[in-house]
């Protein structure tokens, strides 16, 4: 049997039921096993390649296991890099197959050859690089494993072309293996109970580890217990339901007072399952030196990183769920302190707080998408400036149904609907909220989802510039000073239409619901575009960016 073949048997074998690919000749005899067993692994062809890693992204990000994606070297590979970079930042799931030169060509500067080892090192859990056919079907299985082990993320094997059209007899692992997740240390638990016990305010912080199904359960539970306000890292909303008592909201870009004030009086702070990143963290400065606080990630790379007074490596479940027993009832001034911070979320979050000047309110087409939602619906939003929109005015109610990208990848958002719809798989909506400059990055994917059938919707919101840079040239040199930054969209109708989607033009607030209420009936993806002003570029005053 070819090793291609080999090697698709192993990752289906593996659990990876889903794959994305552009195509390329260097790994044909893949390319033929998938052909042969769609029954068992579905691949869906893209039109380039970081839509591909990107569709990966939303499928790991909602499903909790990776998808494959299949790219050749060189131009190929580094397209999909983007995809890679955000699955290593949000910790999702997702193993790259690269088609490399044959093998006796390799570190000869051979046609589209790079290095993957520096390409790749710093974006990915590991890089594969087999000296055998033998060894790149053990690194096929490890990789899939690895990718969702401690801290998921993603993993980069290398596939040299002579490797996949070889002929071997190996023996293929029949059955999915679970990893073991880490338990957490006992005495560190019972220190961290006694410090949460003698808190007269402690406050969580929660993060991408603590976003899946029993991890969510777990810390719900712990902060009904203990009687908390939860803060939720960067977008990760959907790590408790918003109309929770405890949660106080999302740490966005822009500071929010309200939030610095509860940060400020928590004698205590634990962080659950978040890498604590730049915009979480304020940059590093959200919780200051002289606070006591615990960090719990799987990772102890990430735990090294701060100096928490407790570092506890393990499962932020078995974590929460064992410290659970050891909490001693809240005293009602607690609780009162976090129903208060509840109240200010609920305040920030009400539609039509945040003036604007344009005809189209993002806050109460934020707000309305909600109404007309069912709560398991996937809401994505690309990079950009009018996601800070959603992000405060959309409640996320139901697990699992935030997508995005932390690191603001520009043109994740079709792509990662397209992902996320195959990972539900069970009809509810996707929805993908892009700017007009995310949009026109991977726009293209919208044709993809129309050959395959996948029926996500898409909003285009259109300011017709580059919101985030436009408003620091604004504020640092003036109004007058903005470059580069002043875009002209073209229609984006007529766009969907040519790609075969249905599509809408929306100008007002008042035209938004019967609309979207169009799209959610059409059985096939659609598109509405939204012309906003460029002036309504995010719902925050002019405090210093994070960015």
């Amino acid at each position: 049997m070819e090793a291609g073949a080999v090697l698709v048997e192993t990752i289906v074998n593996a659990g990876v039921d889903t794959a994305f690919t552009v195509p390329g000749e260097s790994f044909l005899p893949v390319l033929e096993a998938l052909r042969i067993n769609t029954n068992r692994i579905r691949l869906v062809s893209v039109r380039q390649e970081g839509g591909g890693s990107l569709a990966a992204h939303g499928f790991g990000q909602v499903g909790g296991k990776p998808a494959a994606v299949f790219v050749s070297r060189g131009p190929g590979a580094t397209n999909a890099s983007i995809g890679l970079h955000a699955a290593h930042q949000d910790s999702v799931p997702m193993v790259m197959f690269v088609g490399h030169v044959r093998s006796h060509m390799i570190g000869r500067e051979s046609f589209q050859e790079i290095d993957h080892q520096t390409a790749f090192k710093s974006m990915s859990k590991a890089v594969f690089q087999p000296s055998t056919p033998e060894e790149m079907i053990l690194m096929a299985r490890q990789a899939v494993e690895l990718s969702t082990s401690g801290r998921p993320g993603p993993v980069v094997v290398v596939m040299p072309r002579d490797f996949g059209d070889a002929q071997i007899d190996m023996e293929v692992k029949t059955e999915e293996e679970r990893s073991t997740p880490m338990e957490p240390d006992k005495n560190l638990l019972d220190e961290l109970a006694h410090e949460l016990n003698k808190a007269n305010y402690p406050l969580i912080i929660a993060g991408e580890l603590a976003r899946q199904l029993n991890p969510r359960n777990a810390l719900a539970c712990f902060a009904k217990t203990l009687g908390a306000p939860i803060l939720a890292s960067y977008r990760c909303q959907d790590v408790i339901d918003n109309l929770d008592n405890a949660y106080a909201g999302h740490l966005e870009i822009n500071p929010v007072k309200y939030q610095n004030l509860l940060v400020d009086e928590a004698d205590y702070i634990v962080v659950v399952g978040s890498r604590l990143d730049g915009i979480t963290s304020r940059e590093e400065t959200l919780i200051s030196r002289e606070k006591h606080w615990a960090h719990i990630h799987v990772d102890s790379n990430i735990l090294g990183r701060f100096n928490a007074n407790l570092k506890l490596a393990c499962s932020v479940d078995l974590a929460l769920t064992n410290l659970i027993p050891n909490i001693t009832a809240p005293p009602q001034t607690r609780l009162a302190w976090r129903d208060q911070a509840h109240q200010f979320y609920l305040n920030f979050s009400k539609p039509g707080s945040h003036p604007v000047r344009g005809k189209v309110d993002l806050s109460k087409i934020a707000d309305t998408a909600g109404e007309l939602l069912p709560q398991n619906a996937v809401v994505l939003t690309d990079g950009g400036s009018y996601a800070r929109w959603i992000h405060r005015f959309f409640r996320f109610r139901a697990p699992l149904t935030q997508g995005g990208t932390a690191s603001g990848a520009m043109g994740a958002g079709v792509p990662g609907a397209i992902g996320a719809a195959l990972a539900t798989n069970d009809g509810r909506p996707v929805v993908a909220f892009a700017g007009d400059g995310g949009f026109m990055m991977t726009g293209q994917e919208l044709s993809t989802a129309v050959r395959e059938k996948i029926p996500i919707k898409v909003v285009v919101c259109d300011n017709d510039v580059h919101g985030s840079i436009i408003k620091g040239q604004w504020d640092k040199y003036g109004i007058d000073h903005a470059f580069g930054t002043v875009m002209q969209s073209p229609d984006f109708v007529k766009i969907a239409k040519g790609y075969g989607a249905a599509a809408w033009a929306v100008d007002s607030t008042e035209l938004w619901a019967s609309t979207f209420e169009k799209a959610l009936a059409h059985d096939g993806p659609a598109l509405i575009h939204i012309k906003i002003d460029s002036s309504d570029i995010a719902p925050y005053g002019n405090e210093k960016d994070a960015v």
